[in-house]
């Protein structure tokens, strides 16, 4: 989908062929109840008052929400209003924050709010205005990858929000990244799913900027409530595989790894990620068949390259990890780690060296 002629700061109109799956028979929007239901029953240890519900808003606010488009003349008009209360300070005032994933409520206590956070306001505010309006997964376009020292990886989605209106269909892009090129509709199980990876995903993130230890089982409580909202949700799995193996329980992140690229074989992140248990573990030709598996899944991520070079370098193929090496450098020329282990299988290199650190584990003690 591409954009056209945007109505109001951060909202453009879309391609209306590109709204696969908006006719579809799948139920898109639930009521706040229905999603507590159907979450309860896949989580029975979750109370229902215990479910976010991002897009929920209080009477008075669904009420404003209405005022303020009471008068308007087309439903196109509606959505402008509403998008421009959210970006005017002298109304809404939010900002966009990376950061900081909150259900619609607490957006607007804050002021603040990264993507899903901002849709989850905008989308609460066009259904209480009788809008049609949804969530979208953008995450082709943006799709952060943390990747840890010892080279595992976390994925964090993009989600923004879709109104459908007479006169097309418009989507909200508050990060200002340029054209969207493609998206999926989301249902709101999924925009929830969505909700509990990236508060894991930014709770690593907080504990990194601060310099403070990560609150493992507080992260992985939010990833294993990603996929049991969304039992196919391949990134939280991935996710959740990650925080097993920092607590030290890496047959369960294994598990963890093969369901997300079951669910998703085109991530590389789980092989990846599979790829560092083998490798830590001494299983060299299981750890080389996944790291060449994620290097062809994601042929532009250094970190994988460089570990392959590892994996094959223990395995004694020395050409296999000049050769990735050399890629991992063409993708990132700082790459010091890499630089060092190739100088140190130039032509005095010394025999059966094992490349220095073992960067690719997992391990429970970080």
């Amino acid at each position: 989908m591409r954009r056209g002629a945007g109505l109001a700061v951060g909202v453009a109109l879309l391609g209306a062929a590109a709204l696969a799956g908006c006719g579809a028979s799948r139920k898109l929007a639930y009521r706040p109840d229905e999603l507590r239901a159907l979450v309860s029953a896949r989580a029975p240890d979750l109370a229902p008052g215990d479910v976010t519900v991002p897009f929920e808003l209080g009477p008075e606010r669904a009420a404003w929400a209405r005022r303020l488009v009471r008068d308007a003349q087309s439903d196109a008009e509606e959505v402008e209003r509403l998008a421009g209360a959210m970006l005017d300070p002298a109304q809404l005032g939010l900002r966009y924050v990376s950061s900081v994933t909150t259900g619609a409520e607490e957006t607007l206590r804050r002021s603040e709010g990264n993507c899903l956070a901002l849709a989850s306001v905008f989308i609460g505010l066009a259904r209480a205005a009788g809008l049609q309006a949804y969530y979208i997964d953008a995450s082709i376009r943006v799709h952060a990858t943390r990747v840890a020292d010892d080279g595992t990886a976390v994925n964090e989605g993009h989600v923004s929000a879709l109104v459908k209106t007479a006169s097309g269909n418009f989507g909200l892009d508050f990060t200002r990244l340029g054209t969207i090129e493609w998206y999926r509709v989301l249902d709101d199980v999924e925009a929830l799913a969505n909700y509990y990876n990236n508060r894991g995903f930014e709770m690593m993130d907080r504990a990194e900027v601060e310099r403070a230890p990560v609150d493992w089982p507080a992260v992985e409580r939010e990833f294993r409530l990603a996929v049991k909202v969304l039992p196919s949700f391949a990134r939280a799995w991935n996710n959740l595989g990650v925080a097993a193996a920092r607590q030290g329980r890496l047959a369960e992140a294994a598990a963890s790894y093969r369901a997300a690229a079951a669910h998703d074989p085109k991530l590389a992140a789980p092989h990846n990620n599979l790829g560092e248990l083998h490798l830590a573990g001494g299983e060299l030709a299981d750890a080389v068949r996944e790291l060449e598996t994620a290097a062809a899944l994601d042929p532009a991520a250094p970190h994988v390259q460089y570990h392959l070079a590892l994996a094959r370098l223990r395995g004694g193929d020395r050409d296999g990890a000049r050769r990735a090496l050399r890629r991992a450098l063409e993708l990132r020329a700082g790459y010091p780690e890499a630089r060092a282990l190739l100088e140190e299988l130039g032509p005095r290199a010394r025999q059966g060296s094992s490349g220095g650190t073992s960067a690719g584990s997992v391990s429970s003690n970080q």
